[in-house]
């Protein structure tokens, strides 16, 4: 079932938690990948894990760039990481808001399918990030705590073009406002250290 992705100003908490690792693939565990399945078409991201939709597994959704479906993956363990890849970040759960993260380029996971077969993969550039932004998720760590500096956080606001009907997307420093709330609210891992 389509669930709400929820959000720092109203579930921090939750999305704080580590998450529970699945020990097998059962009824509860399979209504979880159906609701990430059924929420997927309804938000455009490039994952979603588990606690956004409101559950404690160590299960996420993602899509990567050459992938024409997108792919459950349950309890992933970063278990190779190399190199820097310096990049924007955005997530649902932070809606709106933009930075640029460190995180690993190269990378290599173990973990299991939808149905509990393990599987063993490498990822680089932007797939990289995405499997790490959503193992983050499982760890209770959203994106704002990986940014060096709030200085670099944005907005992105649509602008029409004078004399036309055309309109275009224009980043937008945070105001006073919502800088403060993002302060209070982020828990600063320096550079991209591997926590998981």
């Amino acid at each position: 079932m389509q669930q709400a992705i929820w959000t720092i100003t109203t579930q921090n908490d939750f999305l704080r938690q580590r998450t529970v690792k699945v020990k097998q693939v059962g009824r509860a565990v399979s209504r979880v990948t159906r609701d990430l399945v059924d929420t997927w078409d309804t938000v455009a991201a490039h994952g979603i894990a588990a606690p956004q939709i409101g559950s404690d597994w160590r299960i996420f959704i993602w899509k990567g760039g050459d992938m024409e479906e997108p792919e459950i993956i349950v309890n992933p363990k970063i278990i190779k990481a190399r190199g820097e890849l310096t990049d924007f970040d955005g997530c649902l759960s932070v809606p709106g808001i933009y930075g640029v993260t460190r995180r690993a380029a190269e990378i290599e996971i173990t973990a299991w399918d939808q149905h509990g077969s393990p599987i063993r993969r490498s990822f680089e550039g932007f797939d990289a990030r995405i499997i790490q932004h959503e193992v983050d998720h499982l760890e209770g760590v959203l994106f704002i705590d990986r940014l060096d500096s709030l200085d670099g956080l944005y907005t992105l606001e649509s602008v029409h073009e004078a004399g036309t009907r055309e309109t275009y997307q224009e980043k937008r420093p945070l105001t006073p406002a919502v800088q403060d709330f993002i302060e209070r609210m982020r828990r600063p891992i320096p550079g991209h250290a591997l926590i998981w």
